[in-house]
């Protein structure tokens, strides 16, 4: 954690002070107050308006003690992005019907997770057209993210290059960063108002079949 100055000249606090010296919080549980109260103003206002300061009158704090765990609003709001993926991936993966198939199971995550940021306030607040600059300037497809969802499509991912129905020279990291960046193509418009069963033929002809293919099918023998 980097202990930041207090904005009225004060000095540096010791890490673990969370608001007044007469609270003693420690950092994690104070990073996840602040992650919280970020969610709650996404929710009520969208990612264009959320500033630092409502953040700080949300969670009870001043300006200076959310600085104190965060540098500002962008690594607020990837730090609430951070916080929902574990949540949405678990479920995803654990519930897809057929998680040895590659085909099937491509294109439910994609139509899964689609599903999920659409029900969920703030997600939708992130992924609205007046947010979508924000959303690209958080990129979206690099390390933090990528490694989360990545930490939970990896060992399907393996089983699918093992059986022979992913590419080989497929670098599995960079397959979900491609599929994280075609995600938010589907969540933009026109994809985004299509019907599920438009989306779900979109997905099939025009994305798994770039990881899906004759040359990752596997191999039948002859009887």
């Amino acid at each position: 954690m980097t202990v930041v100055a207090e904005e009225d000249g004060a000095g540096q606090r010791a890490p673990g002070w969370w608001g007044s010296d007469s609270a003693l919080l420690d950092d994690e549980e104070a990073r996840r107050r602040l992650v919280a109260a970020t969610g709650r103003c996404l929710a009520r206002r969208g990612s264009s308006r959320i500033r630092v300061e409502e953040v700080a009158v949300e969670a009870g704090v001043s300006r200076s003690t959310v600085y104190r765990y965060f540098k500002g609003r962008n690594e607020l709001i990837l730090a609430v992005l951070l916080s929902r993926v574990d949540a949405a991936m678990q479920g995803v993966v654990s519930s897809l019907p057929r998680p040895a198939d590659a085909l099937s199971s491509i294109v439910d995550v994609f139509l899964r997770c689609t599903d999920l940021i659409n029900g969920d306030a703030v997600s939708e607040a992130l992924f609205t057209p007046g947010s979508r600059p924000l959303a690209e300037s958080l990129e979206l497809t690099e390390e933090p993210i990528v490694d989360a969802v990545y930490r939970h499509l990896r060992p399907l991912l393996r089983q699918w290059q093992e059986s022979g129905q992913l590419a080989a020279d497929l670098d599995l990291k960079e397959t979900v960063r491609w599929m994280m960046a075609a995600g938010v193509i589907i969540m933009s418009p026109p994809w985004s108002s299509w019907s599920p069963a438009g989306k779900r033929e979109f997905v099939d002809r025009y994305i798994v079949r770039a990881l899906v293919g004759p040359r990752g099918a596997p191999e039948t023998k002859n009887a």
